[in-house]
């Protein structure tokens, strides 16, 4: 199992952007030096529950400071075109020296959608749209190609410049909840980011799934497992002095993100107090505060089941810095080094396919918040990556 920084924290007003941005990537140097692996980078905008909004241009600035694998989790395709997107992605690459994934995902935010005039019920097919031009860009000849779909179109004069060092393209994750995406990204040979708050027996069902879209495509071996071992799941994550009460220290800022969350992601400004509390019992079913041997035991379902990075959210809430870079510190002394010697369970494809079909269980999106439903359909219209 393999450790990155996931990137998404909020912030107060105009006057804090500057001093939190300066603040992140003290973090992302301090994670690196302690031997966190990657960067995880997403994207939101105009409402304050992300402070720099722009992942490629972050992530640029971060390869310039240190060595570390790159990854978006997620980019919202619906707000990008893909021939530049595939071309900023390039030059990622070759900056980071092949060391860029890049995930997609349709994006949910209502007051996001309408920043960039898109319709908001249309971002499925704008993601399927966009991947297929961003692979067609990547696999076109030098002398270039055309593109034609509902929402882009265009035609290449020459070819993609520059090229990216990894061939033919930076691998693609998707980020998604939905069980049928989760099958037909095992089929297509996708890596999956697991979107969503997962105990290990819920995600047990989906990897069910994915090893089935596997085995009807005939992906197995070591592409299988290469495949397996870049899933990637995150955790918001504190870790607590041991005579501290972490609810007494978390209490405000773990407020302010799930107000900022519903502005977000959901364009609720009237929060009432239902509401409020279904969302807060979202926010904890994702997270974990407590000392660093629980935590390890949290997370070693996970490795057993060949999660092979957990990205952790440890900058959430306006949480102060001190507080963020305590848990690194600890993070990175006390956790990382026995989680990394938990190994997948050699028998787990074996136990996936014997296992007995259960009712589908996530947390799925309404349009006012989260709500628990025991057995959703394939496809949930406001189901999707957060």
């Amino acid at each position: 199992m393999r450790f990155g920084l996931y990137l998404n924290p909020q912030t107060p007003g105009p006057e804090d952007d500057g001093r939190l941005l300066r603040e992140v990537l003290g973090q992302v140097d301090l994670a690196a030096d302690l031997g966190f692996e990657s960067v995880w980078l997403t994207e939101h905008h105009f409402t304050g529950y992300n402070v720099y909004s722009d992942a490629v241009m972050l992530a640029a600035a971060i390869t310039q400071r240190r060595a570390v694998d790159l990854g978006f989790s997620i980019a919202v395709a619906p707000f990008h075109h893909p021939i530049r997107f595939v071309t900023q992605c390039n030059l990622l690459d070759q900056l980071s020296g092949g060391r860029l994934t890049v995930g997609l995902g349709p994006g949910n935010s209502p007051v996001e959608f309408a920043g960039y005039g898109r319709a908001v019920d249309e971002r499925h097919a704008m993601l399927d749209e966009f991947v297929r031009i961003a692979e067609q860009a990547w696999t076109a000849p030098l002398s270039g190609f055309r593109y034609a779909g509902q929402y882009w179109s265009g035609e290449v004069r020459g070819r993609i410049i520059p090229a990216p060092v990894q061939r033919p393209h930076p691998p693609i994750a998707w980020g998604t909840t939905t069980a049928a995406t989760v099958e037909r990204l095992g089929r297509e040979g996708r890596i999956w980011l697991i979107a969503g708050s997962w105990d290990p027996d819920k995600l047990r069902q989906y990897f069910r799934l994915y090893l089935r879209g596997m085995d009807e495509a005939g992906i197995d071996g070591e592409r299988r497992d290469a495949i397996w071992g870049r899933t990637a799941y995150v955790l918001k994550v504190y870790l607590a002095d041991p005579d501290e009460d972490w609810r007494e220290t978390l209490g405000p800022f773990i407020d302010i993100f799930v107000r900022k969350n519903l502005q977000a992601n959901f364009a609720v400004d009237e929060i009432n107090r239902e509401q409020f509390e279904q969302n807060k019992a979202f926010f904890f079913r994702g997270f974990f505060a407590g000392q660093p041997a629980d935590l390890v035991e949290k997370l070693r379902p996970y490795a057993q089941l060949g999660v092979g990075t957990v990205m952790l959210w440890l900058n959430f809430g306006h949480l102060p810095d001190e507080l963020v870079r305590r848990t690194i510190i600890r993070f990175a002394s006390e956790v990382a080094p026995a989680l990394r010697a938990v190994r997948r369970d050699p028998d787990l494809f074996d136990h996936l396919r014997s296992a007995a079909e259960q009712p589908l269980a996530v947390w799925v999106r309404g349009r006012d918040g989260y709500a628990w439903q025991e057995a959703p359909p394939a496809k949930t219209d406001w189901a999707g990556a957060v």
